[in-house]
């Protein structure tokens, strides 16, 4: 089972302040189930890279709007770098390269002090939590510091090369997960919150993953708005039992 739709918010992994003309921003970034696992029983962080694919006017407008990207928004946890720029017909397609950690928080009262516990002053983070009202599920989210993220992206706006390139700073963008059960027993996942009380709903979107598989998930409308409204999402639980 694939679950692919649009995500359309502020966030492409720490390069969405691009300024493309009309593009379209494809990030992925993979999750293995014994890193989830791992990481809440030991509280060890573990690296997560995802990449960034975009289209550019030009390849010249990819190395140039790229580098800049990458001094705005690369912070010292969270460093961006420009992979390669290929031609891609008339145009472009480059590809960016961003290091990040699935951490274990505990949560906390409030929005503002759960961003604060993952992020602290980091671009985005991955965590691991325990789920709320299930003890056999673990909680994983996405974290991104939008304040940050919005004030790389009016820095960018305001440089030359960028208001030449006529963006008015709309673009598409795609968030995929990519899960991989390196477990010797299937993995089990929730795709929604799951309610409190008694047995599963038999309508709770499960994705099992067999001994050696993987499989992917994109975010959808319902968690984008969430993202968009509180800078972090829970969008899928594991099962540990």
């Amino acid at each position: 089972m694939t679950i692919r739709t649009t995500f359309l918010s502020t966030l492409a992994l720490g390069v969405s302040a691009l300024a493309l003309a009309g593009c379209q921003l494809d990030s992925t970034a993979t999750l293995r189930a014994s890193e989830i696992l791992s990481v809440a029983q030991s509280g060890t962080p573990v690296p997560v890279n995802a990449t960034v694919t975009g289209d550019f006017v030009t390849e010249a407008w990819c190395k140039d709007e790229g580098t800049m990207a990458m001094e705005v928004l690369s912070t010292p946890d969270v460093p961006v770098t420009l992979a390669g720029c290929a031609k891609a017909g008339k145009a472009a397609k480059g590809q960016f390269q961003v290091a990040t950690n699935l951490i274990k928080t505990e949560g906390g009262a409030d929005d503002a002090t759960i961003l604060q516990n993952v992020l602290e002053d980091d671009t985005i983070r991955f965590a691991v939590f325990p789920h709320g009202k299930h003890k056999d599920l673990l909680s994983v989210g996405l974290f991104v510091n939008l304040p940050l993220l919005e004030t790389g992206k009016q820095k960018l706006v305001a440089m030359p090369v960028f208001k030449r390139g006529g963006n008015d700073g709309d673009l598409g963008y795609s968030f995929t997960l990519k899960i991989e059960n390196d477990l010797a027993t299937p993995a089990k996942f929730y795709l929604t919150d799951v309610s409190a009380g008694g047995d599963l709903p038999s309508d709770e979107a499960v994705l099992t993953i067999p001994p050696g598989g993987s499989d992917t998930v994109t975010l959808d409308a319902e968690t984008q708005a969430k993202l968009a409204a509180n800078g972090w999402v829970n969008f899928m639980s594991m099962k540990t039992k």
